[in-house]
C-alpha cells in the first residue's frame, strides 16, 4: 500500500467514524482535534489524517446542523421568497416540492433560517415548475419524523439532503410567481422533458419507469411495480447511478472516438478527445437527474476512472477505488448515511475482485453471467443487513435486464430525445419503442416475482454476522484451489440466526407502543403469540403507516404472522392500515367494534366478556358491552392485558361518557400499571375518577409531533403528573417499549434515547 493509499483510507475511516457518534462535539472540541491534529502530522501522519477527516465531516454536520430551523419559528406564519428546485410531485391531495430560500420577508427575528425547506401545498391546481421563483406564505417544523425499530430514518434522509424545515404553504393572496425558470438553466430542461415524457407515453404504466431512467424522478412508480423491483433484485435498474452514468459515458466515447479517428486534423488526439466528451455527456445526464446523491457519487467515480486514462496512468483496481472513495467523502461526507453508498463500493469492489485475472479469455455471455453471480453472492451480507431480505432470483433477473436497459432501453430513450428537436413524430416511435421493450422485460420481471421463494427474508441479521459473511464472500470468489468452496460456505451460517435479545417466557409479555404519528398502533408480544392494536392512518392509495411502520416493526422482529388484529374503532388514525396488513400478513383472527366495515373478513365482535390467555397473559375486553348504545370514539375497544409481572390499558379514543359508564359497571377491572392515554390525551377524556380507578404508574401519549389538536392538552399532563403519574409521548421519544418481565422494575424504553443520533431530533 502506498503512502497517498494509506492516508486517503485514513482520512476516509475519520469521515466515517462521524457514524458512530450520538452528538456533535462542541465547536471548541473541534479546534482542539484540529490544532492536534496539525501538531502531530509530521510523526503520526495516520492518526493525524484520521482526526482531520473526523473534522472535515463534523464541520460539515455542524453547517447543516446550524441552517435548521429555530424553535421560535415553529408553527408561525412565514413569507419567504425562494425557488423550487427540484421536479414538484402532484397527486390528488397536494403538490410536494423543495424551495431554496433566498429572502425572509416576515419574520421579525434576526436569526439563520434554513436554506432548503420541504413543502406540501395542499388542494389542486397549483402549478409549480423546476426553477421557478415564488412567494409564498409558510407553515413550517423543525427536522422531524417517526421514530420506531426496523423503520425508515427520515431525520436522517433530511438531514443528508440538508432540508432544514418541513411545512405546508398556506392560504393567502401573497402567494405568487415572481420569476419563470431560465431557459438555459438544467431545471428548465427537466421540466421540458418531463412534459414531452408525459405527453408522449401519455396512458403507459411504465412511465413512471422511463421518468426514472431519464430524469431521476421515481416519484411515478407505484407500489406494485416497487415489489417485483425488490423481489427480483432489479430495484437499482430504476436508480440513476454508476450503471447508467457509466453506459451513457461508454456509448459517447465509442461514438467520437470512431469519429476522432476518422478527423485527420485531431487523429492522434481521438483517445483523450472521446474521454473528455465522455464525461461532459456523464455530467449532463447527472444533471438531468438532478444530481441525486448517487448520480453524484458515480460522476465521482467515472471522473477518476476517466482522469486515470486521460493522463495514460495505469492504476491497481484498489488504487482507483480508494481515491474514488476519497473523492465521494470529501465532496459529500454524509454519502455513507445512505444504504447506497455501501452497496454502490462493494458492488465495485465485487467486480474487480472478481474480474480481475480470470475473465480475460472469457466470453461476452459468459462474463456477465459470473458477474451477476459475483454481485448477487458479494452483495448477499449487505442487502440482509440494511433491508432484512434478499432475491434469490436477482442473477437470472438481472441476466436480460441489466444488458436489456443498457444497450437498448436507455440508448433507445436518448435518441427519442435527441430526435425530438428534428422530427417530433420519428421521436415518439422511438420512444414507444423503448416502451415496449419495457413492457417485454416487465412481463419478463412479474413472472419471476411470482415464484414461490422468490426472495429470502432474514429477520435481525447482526453486523458481526455480516462481517463474517463478508470474509465468506472473499473465500468463495477466490480462484479455485485456496480455500474450499464448501468451508467458504459455512460462514454465511450466522446469516441464518438472528440477533434476539432475550425469549419472552410464560407470563411474560412486551407492549410496544409504535410511532405513527397523530395516530394509535400498539404490539403486544407474548413468548409464542402476537397481537396488533390498531395501525395508524391512510394518507393515500399509496401510503398508509401499516406498509411504513407496522409491517417493517413486524418484520424486523421476525413476526411472520399476526394471531390477532385488534381494530379499536373506525376513525382512520386507527383503523386506515388495516386492510394493508390484512392483505400482507396471515391474520388468525380479526377483532374489532366496526364490524360492517370489515364484514368480508368475517371479523369477531369486540365486546365485553371476551376473554383469553396467551403464554400466561390474560385478555380482556372491557367494552364495549354487548348492547352498547355509545358510537365513534366511545364504541372503542378497551383492551386490558395482564399477568404476574404487570398490566396495561388500552381504551383506544373512549371520551368522558365512555369513561364514566366504566367506572360504573367495571371499576374493579380497570386498574393497570400502563395506561395508554385515552383519545390521545384530549380535554374530552382522562378525567379525574377515571385515572384514579386506573392509578397507573406511567402513562403513554400516541400523538403526533406539533399536531394540530395540540394533544396531549397540558391540562391532561398536568392531572396525571398531580397524581405523581409519569408521562411519556412518542412524539418526542419515538416508539415506546415495555417489558413486563419476571424479576425487573417495570420501566418505559423510549427509542430515542435508546438509539441516539447526531442527526436526530432534539
Amino acid at each position: 500500500m502506498t503512502n497517498f493509499q494509506k492516508i486517503t483510507l485514513f482520512f476516509c475511516a475519520g469521515i466515517l467514524s462521524v457514524q458512530l457518534l450520538t452528538s456533535l462535539p462542541t465547536i471548541a472540541n473541534m479546534f482542539f482535534i484540529f490544532c492536534f491534529a496539525l501538531a502531530v502530522f509530521k510523526w503520526a501522519r495516520s492518526l493525524s489524517c484520521f482526526l482531520l477527516g473526523f473534522v472535515w465531516v463534523a464541520t460539515y454536520a455542524m453547517s447543516i446542523e446550524s441552517h435548521q430551523l429555530p424553535e421560535i419559528l415553529e408553527g408561525e406564519e412565514v413569507l419567504v421568497v425562494g425557488e423550487v428546485v427540484n421536479l414538484p410531485v402532484q397527486d390528488v391531495r397536494s403538490t410536494r416540492f423543495l424551495l431554496r430560500v433566498g429572502t425572509v420577508e416576515s419574520s421579525d427575528h434576526d436569526i439563520t433560517f434554513p436554506s432548503i425547506i420541504k413543502l406540501s401545498w395542499y388542494g389542486r391546481g397549483h402549478e409549480l415548475k423546476s426553477g421557478e421563483r415564488w412567494r409564498l406564505k409558510v407553515k413550517l417544523k423543525r427536522r422531524h419524523g417517526l421514530v420506531n425499530p426496523h423503520g425508515f430514518d427520515y431525520e436522517k434522509w433530511l438531514f443528508q439532503q440538508k432540508i432544514g424545515a418541513t411545512g405546508y404553504v398556506r392560504k393567502s393572496e401573497d402567494n405568487k410567481r415572481l420569476e419563470a425558470s431560465d431557459k438555459v438553466s438544467v431545471s428548465y430542461w427537466r421540466e421540458h422533458l418531463r412534459s414531452y415524457l408525459n405527453v408522449g407515453l401519455a396512458g403507459s404504466q411504465h412511465l413512471g419507469v422511463v421518468k426514472a431512467l431519464v430524469l431521476g424522478d421515481r416519484s411515478g412508480i407505484n407500489d406494485k411495480q416497487w415489489e417485483v423491483f425488490r423481489q427480483t433484485g432489479t430495484s437499482h435498474l430504476i436508480a440513476i447511478s454508476g450503471l447508467h452514468i457509466g453506459l451513457i459515458s461508454a456509448l459517447v466515447f465509442g461514438l467520437v472516438r470512431w469519429l476522432s479517428l476518422r478527423c485527420l486534423p485531431i487523429r492522434h488526439k481521438a483517445g483523450q478527445c472521446a474521454l473528455v466528451i465522455s464525461l461532459i455527456a456523464a455530467f449532463l445526464y447527472a444533471a438531468l437527474a438532478g444530481f441525486s446523491v448517487p448520480t453524484q457519487r458515480a460522476l465521482i467515480m467515472l471522473s477518476v476512472v476517466l482522469a486515470a486514462a486521460f493522463w495514460r496512468r495505469h492504476y491497481t483496481p484498489f488504487h482507483v477505488i480508494s481515491v474514488a472513495l476519497f473523492g465521494v467523502l470529501l465532496i459529500d461526507p454524509l454519502a455513507p448515511l445512505s444504504a447506497g453508498f455501501w452497496l454502490s463500493f462493494a458492488a465495485v469492489a465485487v467486480i474487480l475482485y472478481g474480474v480481475v485475472g480470470r475473465l480475460s479469455r472469457a466470453g461476452a455471455v459468459r462474463q456477465l453471467m459470473a458477474i451477476q453471480w459475483w454481485v448477487a453472492i458479494g452483495l448477499m451480507p449487505l442487502v440482509l443487513l440494511f433491508f432484512g431480505q434478499v432475491s434469490l432470483i436477482a442473477p437470472l433477473a438481472n441476466m436480460l435486464a441489466v444488458p436489456l436497459v443498457s444497450f437498448l432501453i436507455v440508448p433507445l430513450l436518448f435518441a427519442a430525445l435527441l430526435l425530438s428537436m428534428l422530427s417530433e413524430t420519428l421521436s415518439v416511435v422511438v420512444l414507444r419503442l423503448a416502451n415496449k421493450l419495457i413492457d417485454y422485460m416487465w412481463q419478463f420481471l412479474e413472472m419471476l416475482s411470482g415464484i414461490e421463494l422468490s426472495s429470502l427474508s432474514l429477520s435481525g441479521v447482526s453486523v458481526l454476522a455480516c462481517f463474517i459473511a463478508v470474509v465468506g464472500v472473499v473465500f468463495l470468489l477466490l480462484p479455485k484451489g485456496f480455500i474450499p468452496k464448501p468451508l467458504a460456505c459455512l460462514l454465511f451460517i450466522p446469516l441464518l440466526f438472528p440477533m434476539k435479545v432475550g425469549k419472552l417466557s410464560d407470563g411474560e409479555f412486551k407492549l410496544v407502543l409504535l410511532d405513527v404519528g397523530q395516530g394509535l398502533s400498539a404490539v403486544i408480544h407474548t413468548s409464542n403469540h402476537t397481537l396488533v392494536f390498531d395501525t395508524g392512518a391512510k394518507y393515500s392509495e399509496k401510503s398508509d403507516l401499516a406498509s411504513t411502520v407496522v409491517m417493517p416493526y413486524l418484520n424486523g422482529e421476525g413476526i411472520t404472522q399476526i394471531d390477532t388484529l385488534l381494530i379499536s374503532h373506525g376513525d382512520n388514525d386507527h383503523a386506515g392500515g388495516a386492510n394493508t396488513l390484512l392483505a400482507s400478513f396471515k391474520v388468525n383472527s380479526l377483532m374489532t367494534s366496526v364490524s360492517a366495515m370489515f364484514a368480508k373478513h368475517k371479523p369477531i365482535e369486540c365486546k365485553y366478556g371476551v376473554a383469553w390467555v396467551w403464554d400466561g397473559v390474560e385478555f380482556e375486553i372491557l367494552s364495549p358491552s354487548q348492547f352498547n348504545l355509545f358510537e365513534g370514539n366511545n364504541a372503542s375497544c378497551v383492551l386490558r392485558v395482564s399477568s404476574i409481572n404487570g398490566s396495561v390499558l388500552l381504551p383506544g379514543d373512549i371520551e368522558k361518557s365512555m369513561e364514566s359508564s366504566l367506572l360504573q359497571y367495571k371499576a374493579s377491572s380497570l386498574k393497570a400499571d400502563i395506561l395508554i392515554a385515552p383519545h390521545h390525551g384530549s380535554k374530552t377524556s382522562s378525567t379525574s375518577a377515571f385515572i384514579g380507578a386506573v392509578s397507573p404508574r406511567y402513562v403513554l401519549f400516541p400523538v403526533g409531533y406539533k399536531n394540530r389538536f395540540k394533544f396531549p392538552s397540558k391540562l391532561i399532563v398536568e392531572r396525571y403528573s398531580k397524581r405523581g403519574i409519569q408521562s411519556y409521548d412518542t412524539a418526542s421519544g419515538g416508539a415506546l417499549t415495555v417489558d413486563f418481565l419476571k424479576d425487573k422494575q417495570l420501566s418505559i424504553d423510549s427509542y430515542r434515547q435508546t438509539h441516539p443520533k447526531f442527526w436526530s431530533w432534539k
